[in-house]
């Protein structure tokens, strides 16, 4: 009965994990989130953070071009900025496939006081290292931060890990069944 049960139970894991393989290559949306620190200016060492989206269906090896952003979310000097409030349509920028950041601008506030101007500029020189945040407050001041990205894991992605830990720890229970006879 038990390697009945135990059979069952790795097919059952293994056509999960199939089922759930299966959905990220039917997916179409990349999500990111975005992190970093301005370096300079009135507010260096003030934090922001972020997140965007974009459908990455057209992306191959060679792509170069913008894609513009299904979502845009950033956090920075007590301010939210999105989509919404862009200046115009935010995309991400790729040169030979390569991710070289973000084009996004809300420099139309009308109190830069209390809300900061907010540029992102991808990379020219094709290092995602040198896209850069700049901002500008009021009187002028402004500076720049650094950012990196980091691509957020898709639910399929999860729950696959997650099957396969599971079948991992069946096979290590039935090892451990069999050494205790």
């Amino acid at each position: 009965m038990t390697k009945l049960f135990t059979r069952t139970a790795a097919i059952g894991t293994l056509a999960l994990a199939a089922v759930l393989g299966a959905g990220p290559a039917l997916a179409a949306t990349s999500a990111f989130t975005l992190s970093g620190s301005t370096d300079g200016g009135p507010l260096a060492g003030l934090g922001f953070s972020g997140s965007f989206a974009f459908d990455d269906s057209a992306l191959d090896a060679g792509f170069s071009g913008s894609i513009q952003l299904s979502s845009f979310m950033l956090s920075f000097a007590g301010q939210s900025y999105s989509l919404a409030s862009a200046d115009a349509t935010p995309a991400a920028l790729f040169e030979a496939g390569q991710f070289m950041g973000l084009d996004y601008a809300d420099a139309d506030s009308p109190d830069l006081a209390a809300r900061p101007a907010v540029v992102f500029v991808s990379s020219l020189s094709g290092v995602l290292a040198d896209a850069y945040m700049a901002y500008e407050g009021l009187g002028g001041q402004g500076g720049y931060g650094s950012y990196s990205i980091s691509a957020v894991p898709e639910p399929g992605q999860w729950a696959l890990l997650l099957a396969g830990l599971a079948g991992v720890a069946a096979v290590a229970r039935r090892r451990a069944a069999h050494t205790t006879r």
